[in-house]
């Protein structure tokens, strides 16, 4: 099963960038897409965990500064991999800032989300690490901006994204906010001592609420868009496995006219056929919903 798959890539992966061994941490990842596991699930169920254990091991000291700053660049090359095997949905006229708090230094998790926004269809700015609050608020008034993503990994920087949200809303009119990073992972309700609009958890969530911090994600379109994911996943399992829609249409005893409408997003779906699906796609539901996601 993928799950089982996911979590050896974890393992192999986390060996080489701790080892600085970029040849083989790209060996893993190309392992990953060639069992069939979709590009999406690797960057966030490979890359973002292996990259929050490495924070971890520097921050009890069991890893050296420059081994964590090695395998971050391996990391950041193997986003950029992942993300160019990503479908970018049509571009949707909405504008996004993505950036870390000023005196922050980490920003993996903001470029992920930026990643994410982008194949989402927004025109993103990633500012990166560190960026002053003082350049911050007039660049997203300058570039209009309907959304503002800003990552916060340090408890002590709370007060700092507090007072750039606070600018943020001077602004008129005033940038949706999502906020997120390591300072809120263990303590999520901090988030609405910030005053934000939303607190996401990880780019997935990010995407979905964005969409529906500016207005643009109600329950009607919100099937609709879970319907075109579900619709892909089925469409790069089935490509993976290596089978027509007619063969997919025969091993879950559905039609394939049925199977063509599923991978257009044009198709209601019990969980019924879903179950069928994901058997003939030798995946579990769960894998099959997550896939869904990208």
């Amino acid at each position: 099963m993928v799950t089982e798959i996911l979590s050896k890539l974890r393992d192999s992966y986390r060996d080489a960038v701790l080892s600085g061994n970029s040849d083989r941490a790209q060996q893993v990842i190309d392992q990953g897409l060639a069992s069939g596991i979709i590009p999406s699930k690797i960057y966030l169920d490979v890359l973002m965990p292996v990259q929050v254990e490495l924070g971890a091991l520097w921050h009890k000291g069991e890893i050296t500064i420059p081994q964590e700053h090695i395998a971050t660049q391996i990391t950041l090359r193997q986003m950029g991999r992942l993300k160019a095997l990503l479908k970018t949905r049509l571009k949707l006229g909405l504008k996004a800032v993505v950036s870390s708090v000023e005196g922050d230094q980490h920003f993996i998790g903001a470029q992920a989300v930026a990643d994410f926004l982008t194949v989402d269809g927004w025109e993103v700015d990633f500012l990166g690490a560190d960026v002053p609050t003082d350049h911050l608020v007039p660049f997203t008034k300058a570039r209009g901006a309907h959304l503002v993503c800003v990552s916060c990994s340090l408890t002590p920087l709370i007060p700092v994204a507090t007072k750039l949200v606070q600018e943020l809303r001077k602004i008129n009119p005033a940038p949706k906010v999502l906020i997120g990073g390591a300072a809120f992972t263990l303590n999520p309700e901090l988030a609405v001592q910030v005053n934000a609009d939303a607190y996401t958890p990880d780019p997935q969530q990010a995407v979905i609420l964005a969409r529906q911090v500016c207005g643009i994600l109600n329950a009607e379109n919100s099937l609709g868009l879970f319907l075109r994911k579900l619709g892909h996943s089925v469409h790069e399992y089935r490509k993976l496995r290596g089978l027509s829609q007619q063969e997919l249409a025969s091993s879950s005893d559905l039609d394939r006219a049925y199977i063509s409408a599923v991978e257009h997003g044009k198709q209601n779906i019990s969980i019924g056929a879903i179950s069928k699906l994901a058997k003939a796609l030798e995946v579990s539901i769960e894998e099959l919903l997550i896939g869904a996601e990208y």
